[in-house]
């Protein structure tokens, strides 16, 4: 596997059948947020739409961040992906703990720049791989990978032996498609999640209260709340509220074809559906969404 940047912009990734099973679609918290300085000290151009006043507070307090020591830490991030194949580690937050030196300047960043809008970040980013999780399982991932905007793909034949590299896709809110980084265990590439152009239109309140006028407040927000998956005492937390109110919202969400339920021994994982996906980014994003064919 191999990618190179093309001379109209596009990213160009040559993959092979092994690479392309390998691939995952995943969100790292720690990654928008380094990905958020970088933008802000012009290191890479922005998405269109982030508030003026992130970007008036960003310029200010980013510029703390020694940009050479962002990009590596950003590089190594992405490497630990590819070496944790197989488990995403289900965090809310970014860990700013990994970050060594730069710890406490990310912190101060996040929570004067980044800490207001996160819920919303966080849900247009779970709601993008959920919903390419659904398109995946109903159109194939060459589909869904050939989609990706900015991103084209080229075929390799496999070699002998070939088992293939490790290929995560990471949406970002605040940066356009490009290698993070590429090495011997795979490739990592963010791209702009799914109707990132309206996420920051509106006031921070409006998603939840279109949905809220839908489905009831309690509902909407344990529908955003799902994300890319949780149980009932996590989604309780989440919306602080009893695990029995959860349960409650949930149970409505699943009869009404928003939610899916699966059970692994004793315990259970909620998951959008491809409605409940499609709901979400649409209420965020007020752009038409492609459902998957329902077989």
């Amino acid at each position: 596997m191999a990618s190179r940047p093309e001379h109209n912009g596009q990213v160009v990734l040559s993959v092979s059948a092994s690479d392309l099973s390998s691939c995952r679609f995943l969100v790292s918290p720690l990654l928008e947020a380094l990905a958020a300085s970088e933008v802000l000290c012009g290191q890479h151009p922005a998405l269109r739409g982030w508030p003026r006043r992130s970007l008036k507070f960003g310029h200010r307090h980013a510029l703390n961040f020694p940009q050479a020591e962002v990009q590596h830490r950003i590089r190594l991030t992405a490497g630990q992906l590819l070496r944790r194949q197989g488990a995403a580690s289900g965090r809310q937050e970014p860990d700013f703990s990994a970050l060594g030196p730069l710890e406490e300047s990310a912190r101060k960043f996040f929570q004067d720049c980044l800490a207001g809008d996160w819920p919303r970040i966080r849900t247009a980013l779970e709601s993008d791989v959920a919903l390419r999780a659904h398109s995946l399982a109903a159109f194939g991932v060459r589909q869904v990978v050939d989609n990706l905007p900015g991103l084209t793909v080229r075929d390799v034949r496999d070699g002998p032996g070939d088992t293939g590299r490790g290929l995560i896709l990471v949406p970002s809110v605040f940066q356009r498609t490009r290698v993070l980084v590429t090495n011997e265990c795979g490739t990592v590439i963010a791209y702009p999640a799914s109707g990132h152009r309206r996420l920051w239109d509106d006031s921070e309140a409006v998603a939840p209260t279109r949905l809220g006028a839908l489905l009831g407040r309690g509902r909407a927000a344990a529908l955003l709340n799902i994300g890319a998956g949780c149980g009932t005492s996590e989604l309780a937390d989440r919306l602080g509220v009893s695990a029995g109110t959860a349960s409650v919202h949930v149970t409505a969400l699943r009869n009404g074809g928003l939610v899916a339920t699966h059970r692994v021994g004793k315990a259970v994982n909620h998951v959008l559906t491809p409605v409940g996906s499609a709901l979400i980014t649409a209420q965020l994003t007020a752009e038409p969404v492609m459902l998957p064919q329902m077989l």
